[in-house]
Order: structure tokens, then C-alpha cells, then sequence
């Protein structure tokens, strides 16, 4: 299959998963659905029992997680796909539901392209969880939403890298509902 084909087809499916036709002034009287992360997954990606970490490196580990996270959400919502793609390992790998994985830093920075030239923008993310798993490992979960869709994050592994920041090395969301 011709790269412009594949690359067509994939942009039509995300077009078609978007686009949502205004909602009447009745709908917004309705309490639209909330996403909620299940109340295990934290606890399943927890650090295994009795993994000692240090409270110097949970700290060092949350602060350049916190530091990184705002990188990416500044990127985003400047429209900045290669600053928010700079943010993930090379080798990342990315699961985007319902569009499928992407893996490395070329294919995540052609998806979040794609999405940011749709006009989607404005990135929140609400009930942040961080859990330091490692001594330079950390989980992020969290409902987010933007101006045009809303979801969850179920696992941001964000991994401590030589120069002390923080990437990506796992970013697995999902896309519940469009606005």
C-alpha cells in the first residue's frame, strides 16, 4: 500500500472519529458522560511490595515527571507536535485507542500532527495520579479532556533519562467521548 494511501485512510479514520455535529442547546442541559479511571490501575502498575525507593529519589523522580508532563501539554496546546513528540523516547510506543499503536518518535509525531492540524487543542488533565515505581520510573494516570474530546490516561511510564528529564517510554490513552 502506497504511503499516501495509508496515510489518507488513516486520516479519514481520524476525521470520522472526531467529527461530531454541533449538539443542540437540549443537549448541553444533559450531564455529558465523565471518564473515570478504574480504581485499580494505579494499583496494578504500582512499584512491586517491598521495592525500597528512597525519598530524595521519589522526589528527584516526581519533579522531573512533573516538569516533563507540563512540556508536553505546553507543546500540545501551542500546536507544537514536534515539541510534544520530543518528549518520548525513541523508541516509545504509544496506544491510542481507538486509532491503534504507534511506535517511535516519527510515527507519534505524525499522529499528533494529524490531531493538532484537526484544530484539537487545549489539553487538561483532571485526578492526576503519579506513582514513582522505580528509582527513575513513574506512572501517570489521569481523565483529561481538550476542546474537542475527552478520555483517559491509563499509563504514562515516564522514565528518567541520562541528563536528569524525563520521556515517555509508554503512553497508552483513550478517547471516550467528543465534544
Amino acid at each position: 500500500m502506497k504511503k499516501t494511501t495509508k496515510t489518507s485512510i488513516i486520516s479519514a479514520v481520524m476525521a470520522t472519529a472526531f467529527l461530531v455535529s454541533a449538539p443542540s442547546a437540549v443537549a448541553h442541559e444533559h450531564k455529558k458522560p465523565q471518564p473515570k479511571l478504574p480504581m485499580n490501575v494505579v494499583d496494578y502498575y504500582k512499584a512491586p511490595q517491598g521495592l525500597q525507593i528512597s525519598d530524595a529519589d521519589k522526589k528527584r523522580v516526581t519533579e522531573a515527571v512533573l516538569k516533563a508532563s507540563e512540556g508536553w501539554k505546553s507543546a500540545f496546546n501551542r500546536g507544537d507536535a514536534a515539541g510534544a513528540a520530543n518528549q518520548y523516547e525513541e523508541g516509545a510506543v504509544m496506544t491510542a485507542m481507538p486509532f491503534g499503536i504507534f511506535i517511535g518518535k516519527v510515527s507519534i509525531q505524525a499522529f499528533w500532527t494529524n490531531i493538532i492540524g484537526q484544530g484539537f487543542d487545549d489539553v487538561k488533565y483532571m485526578g492526576t495520579k503519579l506513582e514513582v515505581v522505580s528509582g527513575d520510573a513513574a506512572i501517570v494516570s489521569a481523565s483529561w479532556e481538550m476542546n474537542n474530546a475527552y478520555g483517559i490516561i491509563t499509563k504514562e511510564l515516564w522514565v528518567l533519562q541520562k541528563d536528569g528529564s524525563a520521556k515517555l517510554r509508554v503512553d497508552d490513552f483513550e478517547i471516550v467521548g467528543a465534544k
